[in-house]
């Protein structure tokens, strides 16, 4: 999957951002596995309020130790850019004694994908939800504080812009976290490393 960075100066008011579903990805620059306990909290209770404000739809999130992962769609009047700009003005007025302390801050821009299909929907979540237990850090998705395997409360579970496709099964989120999502590694057409999901119900 080709992630573009995108800038403060991402363009405002598309009309698509509200009838979109974007996969974002925030990093700390230069990487560190330094967002504690309490920093995770940080920003999955700022994931919570937007979802249960009714600011976005809320499908799969997770908090690395240097990194998060977030996979919604917002409701109007929001933007995306401005929707990032709120979430990252708190996050980072948060977190910033943390990253201070360990010489680190939040990137710039972040990484965005919108999401286009079921099966893309499918891949996303599975990915986002499987990346604690691909790094070795549990077992099982719903044993990561910082997951939306486990902090099931903030999801949305009948999802407003994606449609099943032929041949393509789009599961609810509690199908979802429940599912088998396995890793298997693969190479593509061009020789890179990629990772195949199968989900098992």
């Amino acid at each position: 999957m080709t992630l573009d960075a995108h800038s403060r100066n991402l363009r405002e008011h598309r009309l698509k951002d509200v009838s979109a579903t974007f996969f974002i990805t925030k990093s700390l620059q230069p990487k560190k596995p330094i967002l504690n306990r309490e920093a995770t909290e940080v920003i999955v209770s700022a994931f919570g309020f937007a979802a249960q404000k009714q600011r976005i739809y809320l499908r799969a999130f997770v908090v690395m130790p240097d990194h998060w992962h977030l996979l919604f769609a917002l409701k109007e009047p929001l933007t995306l850019p401005k929707f990032m700009h709120d979430l990252m003005s708190y996050i980072g007025g948060k977190t910033s004694k943390l990253l201070s302390s360990h010489e680190t801050s939040w990137q710039d821009g972040y990484y965005d994908t919108v999401v286009k299909t079921a099966r893309q929907f499918e891949y996303v979540a599975c990915y986002v939800e499987q990346n604690p237990v691909v790094k070795g850090l549990v077992e099982r998705p719903e044993q990561w504080d910082g997951s939306s395997a486990k902090r099931t409360d903030f999801i949305t579970e009948s999802w407003p812009y994606l449609y099943e496709s032929e041949g393509t099964l789009l599961l609810t989120s509690s199908q979802c976290a429940s599912a088998s999502c396995c890793h298997d590694r693969t190479r593509d057409s061009a020789g890179r490393r990629r990772a195949r999901f199968s989900s098992r119900r």
